[in-house]
């Protein structure tokens, strides 16, 4: 009788130890160089521990700076610490409408209620209605906040979770989690006042920090010596391309152990890294481009090839393609965007005649960024 194949399998050299704490939902018991962050929530969510309402938190920066790893941490240890606060964690790409995050809210509450065939005004009433019975002061997490803008979505959610608190006189925390410094920017103006959020920006990484991350998870996640020396500063110096983005250093070396893995090697080498590092800049690349809205994509697709471009030819280059292009000042601020999401690169320079000039380059090939801006709505 052959031997069962998952029984060769299992006679391979086995790399990883607990791949899970290299999973993208997994938080630390530590969170290393965020003290000063988790300090500011501690803080803005401490009066719940009266039953007060907390402070609104209005958290962004780059991804991969640990923004949702450190929420979801403080909230852990605030609902560890008493049973006066809950809290509700909401991924936004997932439930991207009022009517869906209203009802997952009511259903947090006990409510019950459906996702369709219940009309959205008839769902907040039943809301309001379960927070008069409750004891606890709900916090809600609303994590990539800006894909609710659609349709001035995340504006009349925020209306409603704030009409709450001011009709019902109950404590209702918010922390909304963005990418996008000016996602606040552009809300409604009536919610826009009535916030009065704290505004905690995440800075990215930098590549000494990233070193000591990857080597943290790693020492979890592996077993001793299943890396190769050099593997931590490749993987960080790939994510340090990314922005300082954690997250891409860490699936780097999750799935490098497991091409190490299927390959029955004794380590993970570099050479699984550079196996790997395609699919990532792939799924890094599409996620960014989930941002764009029709002019950033305009822009994307103005700019060579295989050369830079002086950023006033490609303001004209931008005007020509839109039929109402914004302004010159506006264009900079979604050149700047653009950089930021690591999607094109920035370089200020002399160019004869004119003086200093900024050109812009593509940060991946034209043909792989086009094809992945061209796929997403």
């Amino acid at each position: 009788m052959s031997e069962n194949i998952f029984a060769k399998k299992a006679k391979a050299h086995e790399l990883l130890k607990d791949e899970r704490f290299l999973y993208p939902e997994y938080v630390p018991e530590r969170l290393p160089y965020r003290d000063a962050e988790i300090d500011s929530l501690v803080f803005a969510l401490r009066p719940v521990l009266q039953g007060k309402r907390p402070q609104n938190v209005f958290v962004y920066g780059r991804s991969g700076t640990g923004k949702t790893a450190t929420v979801r941490f403080v909230l852990n240890e605030l609902q560890q610490y008493s049973d006066r606060a809950k809290g509700l964690y909401i991924n936004c790409f997932q439930f991207n409408t009022r009517h869906s995050v209203l009802t997952q809210i009511a259903n947090f509450l006990g409510v019950g209620a459906p996702r369709r065939g219940i009309a959205t005004d008839e769902t907040y009433t039943q809301m309001v209605r379960a927070l008069q019975s409750i004891e606890f002061v709900p916090v809600v997490v609303l994590d990539e906040a800006d894909q609710l803008t659609h349709g001035q979505e995340a504006s009349k959610l925020f209306y409603d979770l704030l009409r709450v608190v001011e009709q019902q006189r109950k404590g209702f925390g918010l922390v909304f989690i963005s990418n996008l410094s000016d996602f606040v920017a552009s809300l409604d103006a009536r919610v826009k006042s009535s916030l009065a959020e704290q505004t905690l920006c995440f800075e990215p990484y930098s590549p000494m920090q990233l070193k000591a991350i990857l080597r943290a998870r790693a020492e979890y996640a592996f077993h001793p010596n299943a890396l190769d020396s050099d593997v931590i500063n490749v993987a960080a110096g790939h994510a340090a391309k990314f922005g300082g983005d954690a997250r891409i250093g860490i699936e780097c070396l999750l799935r490098a152990g497991r091409e190490a893995e299927r390959q029955n090697s004794r380590k993970v080498e570099i050479k699984h890294l550079q196996k790997v590092f395609p699919a990532i800049d792939a799924a890094a690349l599409q996620k960014a481009a989930a941002y764009l809205n029709e002019h950033e994509k305009a822009i994307l697709k103005a700019i060579p090839a295989n050369k830079p471009i002086a950023s006033g030819d490609l303001y004209s280059a931008y005007k020509r393609a839109m039929k109402k292009p914004f302004s010159q000042r506006y264009f900079r601020k979604m050149r700047s965007n653009l950089e930021r999401m690591h999607l094109i690169n920035c370089e200020a320079t002399a160019k004869r005649g004119i003086g200093r000039t900024v050109m812009i380059s593509l940060a991946f090939p034209k043909n792989k960024l086009e094809a992945i801006v061209k796929a997403v709505p």
